[in-house]
């Protein structure tokens, strides 16, 4: 975030620079990101089929621990530095409280390729929940809540957030193995 002030301050940013700036941990912003709309237990019709396929493919590079990609087109598009700034106070701000009980532990659920394709395929399930196009409160919440402590394990290699992430997604398969009994008795 310093990076990006800094940066800010002396004009807008391109998309392209944003992510440099990120580097690899911008997987892990981008994920936040697509996921905070979904945090309300107010379903959003359409956008979470275009956020879910964007997550999948965000795992995707982060499961190869490649940089995050942007399409050509979009590596120009400027963003205004009020805007980085605006953004990046509020986001200091709940990282403060989130820094008090996130810190690194457990490293081997990031670094082993096996909990790397654990990680990825919790994220991608719960992406392709998310973007189901249902009209039921909480239907986006419950999978995003998911793939939140994914990320937010990822980002400060806190393994308790990732133990928490696969332990959430009990309660996704519960709450949707419940959608899909009811609708099994409604027909």
């Amino acid at each position: 975030m310093d990076l990006l002030q800094e940066e800010a301050s002396h004009g807008d940013l391109s998309l392209k620079k944003v992510f440099n700036l990120l580097g690899e941990e911008g997987h892990g912003m981008i994920l936040l990101v697509l996921c905070l709309p979904y945090l309300f237990p107010i379903p959003v019709p359409g956008l979470s089929t275009i956020s879910g396929g964007l997550i999948i493919l965000v795992s995707f590079f982060l499961f190869l621990r490649r940089p995050p990609w942007l399409p050509r087109r979009w590596e120009n598009v400027k963003i205004s530095a009020s805007t980085i700034l605006r953004i990046s106070n509020h986001a200091e701000k709940v990282w403060t409280y989130v820094a008090k009980i996130v810190k690194k532990r457990m490293l081997f659920l990031h670094d082993t390729h096996f909990f790397r394709l654990l990680n990825f395929l919790v994220l991608a399930v719960n992406a392709v929940l998310l973007a189901l196009p249902l009209p039921i409160p909480f239907s986006n919440t419950v999978p995003a809540i998911a793939i939140v402590l994914c990320a937010i394990g990822y980002l400060e290699k806190d393994g308790l957030f990732t133990l928490f992430s696969y332990l959430w997604c009990g309660v996704v398969v519960s709450f949707f193995a419940s959608l899909a009994m009811g609708a099994k008795h409604l027909f």
